[in-house]
């Protein structure tokens, strides 16, 4: 409540459509960064047996181990740039994204290949059979290799593989095996053993190691279609909630922020009223819930008014002030004396009793 009707600000009160639409808006907004969140979260599969990714299932201590030891890692997303070429080619292609052709052409080529499938199910378009048949492992113990490869002979086992063929091979896991090895071609039903979250368990480093530095080129193959795009710098969904937070931005700005007004020119200096003056300030007193300043400054301010047409002067006493006061209204000694120097208001309430009152003491020595 204000304290003088006159300069009393106006609450503008928002119609209930007005909330629900600014209730929407920042739903809406909320549920965008969500799902932008949701986005980057997503985005860590495309690291997943990457040579350079620090991902649990990324490859990226394997690639650090190799190239302390003096092995080159070309990463290339072609089967033409993977022949291209030199020395051992790994091969990570969960999506299939090979075609028949181009795995003939990596089998024949005579290079050690070394296949790391995502769940098995590919064992067949790499080894010989119209159909091999991926089984899970559900033994969490070290597996030995039992089988006669010669660079296997010397391990004791691995951990944490998930997946084995039903064709013989290392590393029995149920019913299938895990490694199967077969002319230039080094199959892995799972790719546990390359990724950074196995590579430290029982000698699961040593068999990466041993598979993918058979010589010291290495060409990491990760194939991606031609008609996939590479990824943005900043993801779609990102995007989005930028946009989205720009546009509240400024609809908050337009709409709910209390506009400034029109702009009203005028000739400087301005003179300001030494009542205005008193009186903005009793009004940020009140604002601020400081009533007894409030008071205070409201009284300054109708003493201030009078003082010329009373003849007083600002080392005035307040006896004098009340005696002028007095003689010039007729009102009663004591409702001045306590109307200007009374106690300061304790509430808005008794804020507005004393603006009333001071406002009706002016009116009485200011009418014509």
């Amino acid at each position: 409540m204000s304290l003088d009707p006159k300069f009393a600000t106006q609450t503008r009160k928002r119609p209930t459509w007005y909330r629900i639409l600014a209730g929407t808006i920042m739903i809406i907004i909320i549920v965008v960064l969500a799902l932008s969140i949701s986005s980057l979260n997503q985005r860590h599969n495309i690291d997943d047996m990457h040579p350079d990714s620090v991902s649990p299932s990324g490859a990226g201590a394997l690639g650090n181990i190799l190239r302390d030891h003096g092995a080159s890692i070309a990463l290339v997303h072609t089967s033409d740039e993977a022949l291209s070429q030199d020395g051992t080619i790994l091969v990570w292609d969960p999506a299939n994204h090979l075609t028949h052709y181009e795995r003939e052409q990596l089998k024949t080529s005579g290079r050690p290949l070394v296949i790391v499938s995502a769940d098995g199910e590919d064992a067949s378009d790499w080894l010989d059979g119209s159909y091999i048949d991926a089984t899970p492992n559900s033994s969490s113990a070290g597996i030995r290799p039992e089988c006669s490869v010669p660079w296997m002979s010397d391990l004791d086992g691995i951990e944490g593989v998930s997946r084995g063929i039903d064709k013989p091979g290392c590393f029995p896991t149920g019913s299938g095996y895990h490694l199967v090895v077969e002319d230039n071609v080094s199959y892995f039903a799972s790719p546990e053993l390359f990724t950074n979250a196995y590579l430290d368990r029982a000698h699961n480093a040593a068999v990466s190691i041993r598979a993918a530095g058979q010589t010291k080129n290495l060409t990491w193959l990760i194939p991606i279609p031609e008609s996939d795009e590479p990824l943005p710098a900043v993801p779609p969904a990102l995007t989005g909630a930028l946009i989205g937070f720009a546009a509240v931005a400024l609809w908050y700005g337009f709409f709910v922020r209390r506009p400034a007004g029109p702009l009203i020119p005028e000739e400087l200096p301005v003179a300001v009223p030494g009542a205005e003056t008193a009186r903005g300030r009793a009004r940020l007193y009140e604002r601020g819930a400081n009533y007894g300043h409030a008071g205070a400054a409201l009284r300054a301010g109708t003493i201030h008014t009078t003082s010329g047409r009373l003849g007083l002067f600002p080392s005035a006493s307040p006896e004098h002030v009340i005696n002028q006061f007095v003689t010039a209204t007729g009102w009663d000694r004591n409702e001045i004396a306590d109307l200007l120097y009374g106690p300061p208001p304790a509430s808005e309430r008794d804020l507005t009793t004393l603006s009333h009152r001071l406002n009706q003491l002016t009116k009485e020595l200011t009418h014509d």
